[in-house]
């Protein structure tokens, strides 16, 4: 045999070989480069329901702390009704108070003026008595106290 022919021959197997390991190599690296896409978007899909998982688990605890905030609300309002419809009672009361406080007020104004006209009569009649002599008023008469025969004032 020729040792060309065997070079030749060598060479072409080992061009060969070559070519059909990088056949191999290619091929396993497209079956790869598929499973790993594969993969990486199972990975991907994973994480996605992961994160919607998570992100309804934060939504339903926002959602029951907002109800419980709302019920506190609610209670809350609830009470300040209740308040303020008792205040508002107590406050019928007390201006119905200050209408009989007002009557009494002006009833006793009208009492003290009386008095007030009566002590200045009064005061008037004992200074007129005073001012009277006393030998007018008639042997055993007592000073300021009318005669008889003298109408009252």
């Amino acid at each position: 045999m020729d040792p060309d022919t065997l070079w030749h021959t060598v060479g072409a197997g080992a061009i060969l070989a070559a070519a059909l390991t990088l056949a191999r190599l290619l091929l396993d690296y497209g079956f790869r480069g598929g499973e790993r896409r594969l993969e990486h978007d199972e990975r991907r899909r994973v994480q996605q329901r992961d994160a919607e998982a998570r992100l309804e688990r934060i939504l339903q605890d926002r959602l029951s702390e907002a109800d419980r905030r709302l019920e506190r609300c609610e209670l809350e309002a609830q009470a300040e009704r209740v308040r303020g419809a008792s205040l508002a009672g107590e406050h019928a009361r007390l201006v119905q108070a200050h209408a009989l406080l007002n009557e009494q007020y002006a009833v006793l104004q009208v009492d003290h003026a009386t008095l007030l006209r009566r002590q200045r009569l009064l005061a008037d009649q004992l200074e007129a008595l005073r001012c009277r002599p006393i030998d007018d008023a008639g042997p055993g008469a007592l000073p300021g106290v009318p005669r008889p025969s003298e109408p009252a004032i």
